[in-house]
């Protein structure tokens, strides 16, 4: 077994000349995610949302953050909301998701069209092609923030909120960084994607996977709603058809690690000394696409110190170590690598290159050093 980190470089600098002489030999870039997945590997499964949603109370107003005590560069463009209660505070429009689960920045289109004191565009039609870019012209700068720009929701990805209440919970600032009016909105906005099936997909878009699932259920019952309620008992029955947290993706999982309701030891090895090889090595991971260091550079760290939450002195982190596995006690499972680094359902995994990376991580299995835990 390789232990010491000059051995460890020695061997991934070794099998990362020969992966990058493979991809030479291909001609495709080393992050090359690919051919097209074939149709009949694809999902079979439609998204199919709730015809009800529930309502954001109203409220909250978007603004343009000032500049913050924390980050050392100018601030510009960085929106965010503001709660304030009131009758004066403008109504919130309704979301119905089973028409169209994109919001289209309702809530932010309303509050910025109903601030507005300016001249408003005429309701007719315009006559000619100059008229029409004036009418827009006039519209869009009802929706223009006070810096200037032109604000857009980013809420595509439904991996990403999970991932911002988990850090706010095992941090201790919860109730600092998401007031119970924040949770509130969080709640409702969780509820209103999750689907018919009970589960939540990868996007907003997205038929229900494991990875949205785990992630969405987790972050609902941090901001305080309780396993007994409806919604919760649906999105478990869902990862019970499916096999529970034991079959979603490495990202999914590696949170559920950080959370203290998963193992380490079932976790893909993300070893940190990758960054330690000389920068024109072609997987050097500074030059991975920049969405991908960037999560990797920290999942690095969190994974060398193998840190993690004190779930079990916890009620709500100790309770979810039974929700997430319902078929065994977290005490039974059986966390070996080889176990569980190919447990992925078949029917959600859409990854073309997934044999390749369990020979990759079952390599970095044995030669990863065993760090303790912080």
């Amino acid at each position: 077994m390789i232990r010491s980190p000059v051995s460890l470089e020695t061997a991934a600098l070794t099998g990362g000349v020969c992966v990058a002489v493979l991809v030479w030999l291909r001609q495709r870039p080393s992050s090359y995610p690919g051919d097209a997945i074939p149709k009949s590997k694809r999902l079979k499964r439609e998204p199919k949302f709730k015809e009800k949603s529930q309502r954001v109370e109203k409220g909250w107003q978007p603004c343009t953050e000032g500049q913050s005590e924390v980050l050392p560069h100018p601030v510009s463009g960085q929106q965010i909301w503001v709660y304030t209660s009131g009758k004066a505070c403008p109504d919130v429009p309704e979301f119905h998701p089973a028409e169209n689960p994109n919001s289209a920045d309702i809530i932010f289109r309303n509050a910025k069209l109903q601030a507005w004191k300016g001249s408003t565009p005429k309701d007719h039609a315009p006559g000619d092609c100059l008229s029409a870019v004036r009418k827009g012209f006039s519209f869009y700068q009802m929706l223009q923030c006070d810096d200037g720009q032109w604000a857009g929701d980013y809420g595509g990805p439904h991996f990403l909120l999970p991932g911002f209440v988990i850090s706010a919970y095992i941090t201790g600032n919860m109730d600092k960084i998401f007031p119970e009016s924040h949770r509130k909105a969080i709640q409702a906005y969780l509820l209103n994607h999750q689907q018919v099936d009970g589960g939540w997909g990868t996007h907003i878009e997205s038929p229900s996977t494991m990875f949205g699932t785990v992630l969405n259920y987790v972050a609902l019952r941090l901001v305080g709603v309780d396993a007994k309620t409806l919604e919760c008992e649906k999105g478990r029955e869902f990862m019970r058809q499916h096999g529970g947290a034991l079959y979603a993706p490495s990202w999914a999982k590696f949170w559920l690690a950080v959370l203290g309701v998963y193992e380490w030891k079932g976790i893909a090895p993300v070893p940190p000394e990758m960054w330690l090889l000389p920068s024109w090595f072609p997987l050097h991971p500074g030059r991975f696409w920049c969405h991908c260091r960037m999560v990797y550079l920290p999942m690095c760290w969190l994974y060398a110190r193998r840190f993690t939450y004190k779930a079990a002195d916890d009620p709500v982190t100790s309770a979810l170590r039974c929700e997430l596995f319902p078929d065994q006690t977290y005490a039974q499972i059986d966390w070996r690598p080889g176990t569980l680094s190919s447990n992925m359902l078949k029917t959600i995994s859409s990854n073309p290159n997934k044999s390749k990376q369990q020979l990759v991580a079952s390599f970095l299995q044995a030669t990863c050093p065993q760090r303790g835990r912080h």
